[in-house]
């Protein structure tokens, strides 16, 4: 059974789970309405209304198809304990102008968790093929092990 949560119960549930997983296998679908995943490092900001994240990917032609098709994703976490936790979330590309500020705040962000972009992008954040997604969740499951799972849900619109 899965218990609805305030926010800070959800983060509270999800958070040590995401923070020791790290890496999340994020799907989108493409305009062809099929699935797509791929193995991504969110990093999450957890204060404020929403949690959000920004992820350093490269716009590949794939990428750009599958958010322009459909912005919604889902970032599953998975540990070998079998915690897991479900963010689901809209993508939206940061605008070039933005790069060094989202370069920044993932680097500021202590490792694991954080990181420093240069290790993907040398060139800096005006690399031409630098960006980064920012993701708003809108949904948090979170199923730890010996302990009710939790789901919150973002206030509709």
């Amino acid at each position: 059974m899965v218990t609805p949560a305030v926010l800070s119960d959800a983060i509270a549930a999800a958070r040590p789970i995401v923070e020791r997983v790290v890496w999340a296998t994020v799907a989108s679908v493409g305009p062809d309405g099929r699935p797509r995943t791929r193995l991504m490092h969110p990093v999450w900001f957890w204060d404020g209304d929403v949690p959000t994240a920004l992820v350093s990917a490269r716009p590949t032609r794939l990428k750009l198809a599958h958010l322009a098709a459909q912005s919604a994703v889902s970032c599953h976490y998975w540990d070998p304990a079998h915690d897991t936790v479900a963010i689901d979330a809209v993508a939206a590309w940061v605008p070039a102008g933005d790069r060094a500020a989202a370069w920044a705040a993932v680097a500021s962000v202590p490792e694991p968790v954080g990181f420093d972009p240069a290790i993907v992008w040398p060139g800096g954040p005006g690399a031409d093929d630098c960006a980064f997604l920012h993701l708003a969740a809108h949904r948090i499951l979170a199923r730890p092990v010996g302990r009710p799972a939790v789901t919150w849900r973002a206030a509709a619109a």
